[in-house]
């Protein structure tokens, strides 16, 4: 039989783990997507907030430099070309607030996509009442900058990934100007989380082929519009098939 001693503070645990999973659903804060495109030659882009609770929130919004999401090589987070107004801004109940986003106008690549991240926090604006704790709630979304005349569609950039095997190890390459989400990555049978993306003209290595059969490889990616596209398929064959 368990040591009851134990029980009383296992609970305490779960319950403290519900109310956080509890202030974190309820917080109320809804913002409207969850990648961001800024077309070349566009003054600004435009995200809606909005404060669908009983109370007024805080929101703070900047952007950030790459290093995010897997695939994309790490970065500071330092600042960004582009400027949030107004970066601070509180949103009453039941209301929707617009935050802008402005190019400034740095030093982009024109051949290919650049990748950033929008970050967004909520905290609740009201003052907090003793023996209470105010949880920040903070949202990292994909902000692509895309120049004018890139080649190709990015909606149907996920399909022109070209996997290899290469020994033991599994190689996947992007040909295109678009970064690649790799969303629903099945390798032989087996579903990896959070499987980042694939840059522009660029290359990740993966594990899990068995080393004398075919590996099927499966994977799904996200459009502008966070539609989940259509699957896309390969079969590869071991080495020196």
């Amino acid at each position: 039989m368990r040591d009851r001693s134990l029980i009383f503070p296992l609970l305490l645990c779960l319950a403290g783990a519900l109310l956080l999973f509890s202030a974190i659903v309820q917080a109320g804060v809804v913002i409207g997507g969850t990648r961001f495109v800024y077309a070349g030659g566009q003054k600004s882009i435009s995200v809606s907030v909005r404060n669908k609770s009983q109370a007024p929130f805080l929101v703070n919004a900047r952007v950030a430099t790459g290093g995010e999401w897997q695939g994309v090589a790490q970065a500071d987070g330092g600042a960004a070309p582009f400027v949030v107004t107004p970066p601070l801004l509180v949103i009453q109940p039941q209301r929707e607030n617009i935050i802008r986003i402005i190019y400034t106008g740095g030093p982009l690549p024109a051949d290919r996509e650049s990748l950033f991240t929008l970050s967004i926090a909520a905290i609740p604006a009201s003052k907090a009442q003793a023996n209470s704790v105010q949880l920040a709630v903070r949202s990292a979304l994909k902000l692509i900058y895309r120049p004018t005349g890139l080649k190709g569609d990015a909606a149907s950039a996920y399909s022109n990934l070209r996997w290899r095997r290469d020994g033991a190890a599994l190689r996947v390459s992007n040909p295109g100007p678009y970064y690649v989400t790799l969303f629903q990555l099945s390798i032989a049978g087996k579903s990896l989380d959070n499987a980042g993306v694939v840059a522009p003209f660029g290359e990740r290595r993966f594990s899990g082929c068995p080393s004398s059969q075919p590996c099927r490889i499966r994977w799904q990616s996200i459009n502008d519009y966070g539609r989940v596209m259509p699957p896309a398929a390969a079969l590869l064959q071991p080495s020196g098939r």
